[in-house]
């Protein structure tokens, strides 16, 4: 069979990521869907026992650190749009091993965006029809500040709310928020969003 477009999303396996294959299998039929995660602590392809004899589903395990293996992977299958939720995550890991965290998610999105911007600049049409969509995580924007200590209603805190909980702060994440990332886990998302960023900005990729 001939599809229309072949999607690669990376951490298919995982909580979220399983979420999101099961909806692109089940509501575009007409779309190849690879799921490629790793299956370490995060990924269970238990999740996905529903789906896995779907004819435009497939499995595929690979690290996405792995530069030449997805190079051959999305050459071989003509990928037209990457769904990036692969990465090591949460931040009490991250604090006992930033290396890992530095490797996956800054080297494992840069690995995939240099594996597409060398196969997509290939084609004929170039960027057309082609996306990587990046998920990032709320971890880099930080904290915001406690401007409220002592639990004063803010502006914002309605009768009915504040029977249940104080205000403690006045602010709120707008965005226009700047990025101020605190741990290994947020540092690492964060310098991959720039990554994603700076794939536009130079070569005119067209990331989300």
């Amino acid at each position: 069979m001939t599809y229309k477009r072949t999607i690669v999303i990376t951490g298919g396996a995982g909580f979220i990521g399983s979420h999101v294959v099961r909806l692109f299998v089940n509501k575009y039929p007409e779309y190849k869907i690879i799921n490629l995660d790793k299956l370490t602590y995060a990924g269970n392809l238990a999740n996905l026992k529903d789906i896995e004899d779907k004819p435009n589903y497939r499995f595929v395990k690979m690290d996405v650190c792995d530069f030449e293996a997805f190079y051959r992977l999305i050459q071989d299958e003509k990928v037209d749009g990457i769904i990036h939720l692969a990465a090591e995550s949460h931040v009490d890991r991250s604090i006992k091993d930033p290396f890992t965290f530095a490797q996956t998610n800054v080297m494992g999105t840069l690995a995939l965006l240099q594996a597409a911007k060398l196969y997509w600049e290939s084609l004929p049409e170039r960027y057309e029809g082609k996306r990587f969509y990046h998920i990032s995580t709320d971890e880099v924007y930080g904290a915001l500040s406690l401007t409220d200590p002592d639990g004063i209603e803010s502006p914002f805190t309605t009768a009915a709310s504040s029977e249940h909980h104080h205000a403690y702060g006045r602010d709120f994440f707008l965005e226009t928020t700047k990025y101020n990332p605190h741990s290994p886990y947020s540092a690492s998302k964060a310098s991959s969003d720039h990554f994603v960023r700076a794939f536009h900005d130079t070569y005119g990729m067209r990331p989300s």
